[in-house]
């Protein structure tokens, strides 16, 4: 990969609803379109649904691993967190497990008996299949599975991945409209409609422009910071493949240090290393 292949973030005037950043202002400042959107996904009624958070970061302990939210919120009985998915990652489903629990550690208080735990929604939407399976939507709660029945353990734990590039697989007339916004901005529905208004004024919000450049420069230098460090790594381990293939030929700890330029220590422990496999 050349220098020219990091793919950098888009400039403000191209950002779409499908934008990390744009969802996430969106979200946040429009929390009736986060209402609405949460009762299409999961088919469900919410009368009135707490302010959301966009970038909402929990921590449970100095020492654990934090959480940042795209999109946090909850009414009287449920919590939901809406992550917006632009690439794929191997680990999303560990991903949605620990985001699950980081939740629910916060939902309950010192003391509290467990049933105050609120129902909790971790959902992805991602603009790709997450799974490979051809399905629009990916959904999962704990259940049993022994000797052909399939009980469910009701512990109020949600999982939902939808896959946009199916959207025209979408049963609900308003999900299939949803999606294909966000993979087209191709608006037909009054709910796009809506979303779509609002991304028009955004781009006209000039400190949401500044805050967006400062965040799209750290982004970016992330980004090459990542592609070094990958150029770097991809370096050593050539070298230090090639140390092992002379050491297997015969040649010596010293002089495969000198045509290769790794330490001589490392060299000697590559040579060991095979004398043990040996």
């Amino acid at each position: 990969m050349t220098r020219k292949e990091v793919k950098k973030s888009p400039a403000w005037e191209e950002l779409t609803f499908a934008n990390n950043f744009m969802f996430c202002k969106i979200m946040e400042s429009e929390p009736e379109i986060c209402r609405r959107l949460l009762e299409i996904l999961l088919h469900i009624k919410i009368e009135k649904l707490e302010m959301p958070h966009s970038e909402h970061t929990l921590q449970e302990a100095p020492d654990a691993k934090s959480v940042r939210f795209d999109v946090y919120t909850k009414d009287e009985n449920r919590i939901f967190d809406l992550e917006i998915q632009t690439t794929l990652k191997a680990n999303l489903p560990k991903r949605a497990r620990y985001y699950q629990s980081i939740i629910d550690m916060d939902n309950l208080s010192r003391g509290e008996n467990y049933s105050r735990l609120k129902d909790s929604y971790v959902i992805f939407l991602c603009l790709d299949d997450p799974f490979n399976e051809n399905l629009p939507l990916y959904s999962f709660e704990n259940k049993c599975l022994k000797d052909g029945k399939e009980i469910k353990l009701n512990d109020g734990a949600y999982k939902l991945f939808f896959n946009s590039s199916k959207y025209d697989k979408m049963e609900n007339d308003e999900e299939k409209a949803f999606f294909k916004f966000l993979v087209n901005q191709n608006a037909d529905s009054d709910f796009t409609k809506s979303i779509e208004e609002k991304v028009f004024f955004a781009r006209k919000n000039m400190e949401w422009r500044k805050q967006y450049m400062t965040w799209q420069q750290t982004i970016d230098e992330e980004k090459d910071i990542s592609f070094e460090e990958g150029k770097e790594r991809g370096v050593e381990e050539k070298a230090l493949e090639d140390a092992e293939n002379f050491l297997r030929e015969g040649d010596s700890p010293e002089k495969v240090a000198r045509c290769i330029g790794l330490p001589l220590e490392r060299v000697k422990q590559i040579a060991q290393s095979l004398s043990v496999k040996a």
